[in-house]
């Protein structure tokens, strides 16, 4: 009884999900359940079928019976960071999908003893296209993130897009087959241009005419591109199981949502495989 009235607070608490008459009356194995494919659909994307969330169950349940608290922390995480998603505006909580989705998959895919995180990797990649493996596999979505960045850009700064990149089918095969045989650090890192790509048009569009004209001067610069400095990688979770690759939420407060952390984003990262 303790644990049932525990995830309701929580859930009232966090205040991310409406409990309905019904839901009250579910057990916590539910609650936790209903609370952990909320955050999982929330990060890949897309709705989770009935067989992924009773596999979500079995996970659990597995991790509970190994280490309680430890999962029950990891829980309360998972709730404290989709409340504070859901605390911000919509723009807000798809900029920080695009950071944490291939954070997840990656740590999924680390936990290959575990079977819910497999299948859950599975699932993901059916849902999407897949042109590379590695750690997360490299999604379409990612590399025509980069080609569209790279055309703006280049356009803003009144320069000729590279006839490799033009070719964007070519190009796509040139970064796949880079990815595919480069370090899990730098495979990540060129995820990241998806949330690049997304806050540099959040701040284009809110951005003044003298901003704009101070953003294309800097494009112009032939040394800009050599400026960048690497993103370091968050170290991976000491816990293993299901639910230990739930991280806290705070170091993506930390990376994402500081006064002017975009800008500052933008001027750290840097393409590893520079195509």
């Amino acid at each position: 009884m303790r644990s049932v009235k525990y995830w309701l607070a929580a859930a009232f608490t966090c205040g991310f999900i409406a409990l309905s008459a019904s839901a009250v009356l579910a057990d916590a194995s539910d609650q936790q359940v209903n609370d952990t494919r909320a955050f999982i659909e929330y990060a890949f994307g897309f709705s989770l079928d009935a067989p992924t969330v009773q596999l979500i169950r079995d996970g659990l349940t597995s991790d509970m019976a190994k280490n309680e608290s430890g999962s029950l922390a990891t829980l309360n995480d998972m709730n404290t960071f989709m409340s504070y998603v859901h605390s911000h505006p919509a723009a807000s909580g798809a900029l920080l999908r695009t950071y944490v989705e291939p954070e997840l998959v990656a740590a999924f895919q680390a936990d290959t003893s575990d079977a819910t995180s497999r299948a859950l990797v599975a699932t993901w990649r059916a849902h999407n296209h897949i042109v590379a493996d590695g750690r997360p596999p490299l999604r379409k979505d990612v590399v025509d993130s980069y080609i569209a960045m790279f055309e703006f850009i280049s356009k803003q700064a009144g320069k000729q897009v590279p006839a490799e990149v033009k070719n964007h089918s070519q190009f796509s095969t040139r970064v796949a087959r880079q990815y595919a045989t480069a370090t899990p650090d730098s495979q990540l890192q060129f995820n990241r241009v998806q949330t690049l790509w997304l806050a540099l048009q959040t701040i284009w569009a809110q951005a003044t005419p003298a901003e704009k004209a101070a953003l294309r001067q800097q494009w112009r610069a032939p040394t800009q591109a050599n400026a960048h400095a690497h993103i370091a990688t968050a170290s991976s979770p000491a816990q293993s199981g299901f639910s230990g690759q739930i991280f806290n939420e705070e170091k993506y407060k930390e990376k994402l949502f500081v006064d002017g952390e975009t800008q500052v984003y933008m001027a750290t990262w840097t393409n590893p495989f520079n195509p």
